[in-house]
């Protein structure tokens, strides 16, 4: 924690109100210091919304800094990093961005390097979740969500969606897309990275009618209307749709749980890296954890900051704890764009 800023009442101001009459124009050193602005790149909805709960309004604003957000979906926001690389100044100062995408922009030589100095809070990151470039945010496993109203004997692998039962009833945002392959991969496969069973699971998974859906928030009142009795999902979401009323359950997979994992990175190129860095450490702030944890179900990437109550009764994992999956992000950064390419085209279009 930073100290606190010492009082602007100093001595020598004092001596100088004495004199406000005969120098009025001493009066312009007292206005506030206007706050720093950066640029922020991060998705819209929900997300942003605690952003600025649970990370600007309490924290950051508190330091003097300031966001100007850049909102959009991910695959735009690394492009443009991409494409504004090796210019002098970049479009951003911090981007919101997906472990494995973190890692491409790695590979590309785009990001900062952050270290305790630059973000003291960095010290308190769960072991595997940060890198040397990646400031992790926040996590949760995949699982399998289903109806309890709907399905008396829970789903215990991936290989149950494709039980005939569920034909027309099975679903997940279209967004997931990726994860969800990684999870047929080590149902199917055993690796998180076998992609090629993969699409043999999904491709049968979609002759069971598979439903996709637009957004995230969108996948979660079928579970309510009857559309949809189960799916894959992060925990995270499970614990915002209990919340807000809709019946679903998780049920964590025999055959491992992928993670997800979202963070920030500051492109080499960024106009404002001290706020940026600022920005970061405010995100790690145990206080600013705990706020995403309540509200949206992702559990804390911080070792400091524990979870109490009803929220960490939601988000417990069972015993004996599943099997935790973090994904190659060196060999599925590579494989994203083609499984990207061929969901288009294969499971999206049909």
């Amino acid at each position: 924690m930073r100290d606190a800023p010492k009082s602007a009442l100093t001595r020598r101001g004092v001596l100088a109100g004495s004199t406000l009459l005969a120098a009025p124009a001493i009066l312009i050193g007292a206005k506030a210091k206007a706050a720093e602005t950066f640029i922020l790149g991060t998705w819209g909805g929900d997300y942003q919304r605690l952003q600025m709960e649970n990370i600007e309004m309490p924290i950051a604003r508190a330091q003097g800094i300031e966001s100007v957000i850049d909102a959009g979906d991910e695959a735009p926001r690394a492009a443009k990093i991409m494409a504004s690389r090796r210019l002098p100044r970049g479009q951003m100062d911090v981007a919101c961005v997906q472990a494995v995408q973190a890692y491409a922009l790695a590979e590309a030589g785009a990001l900062e390097e952050i270290t305790p100095a630059k973000v003291p809070n960095i010290v308190h990151c769960q072991d595997g979740l940060a890198t040397a470039t990646f400031v992790p945010h926040i996590w949760s496993p995949q699982i399998l969500s289903y109806s309890p109203e709907r399905v008396k004997t829970p789903p215990t692998s991936f290989e149950d969606l494709l039980d005939p039962k569920y034909k027309g009833r099975v679903g997940f945002p279209d967004a997931n897309f990726f994860y969800v392959m990684m999870a047929a991969g080590l149902f199917a496969g055993g690796s998180a990275s076998n992609f090629e069973k993969a699409k043999e699971i999904v491709s049968k998974l979609n002759t069971n009618e598979l439903r996709l859906y637009p957004s995230t928030d969108s996948a979660g009142p079928p579970f309510k209307t009857g559309e949809l009795d189960v799916g894959v999902m992060w925990l995270a979401r499970i614990a915002m749709w209990q919340n807000a009323g809709i019946p679903v359950a998780a049920s964590f997979p025999k055959e491992g749980c992928i993670l997800y994992v979202s963070g920030m990175v500051v492109p080499k190129n960024a106009p404002n890296k001290e706020a940026a860095f600022k920005y970061l450490n405010a995100m790690l702030e145990p206080a600013a954890q705990l706020g995403f944890a309540k509200n949206m179900g992702y559990l804390p990437t911080v070792t400091n900051a524990k979870l109490t109550g009803k929220v960490a009764e939601q988000l417990a994992l069972p015993t004996p704890p599943p099997k935790l999956v973090v994904p190659d992000a060196a060999v599925n950064s590579k494989a994203l764009p083609e499984i990207a390419d061929w969901w288009k085209k294969t499971i999206q279009h049909t």
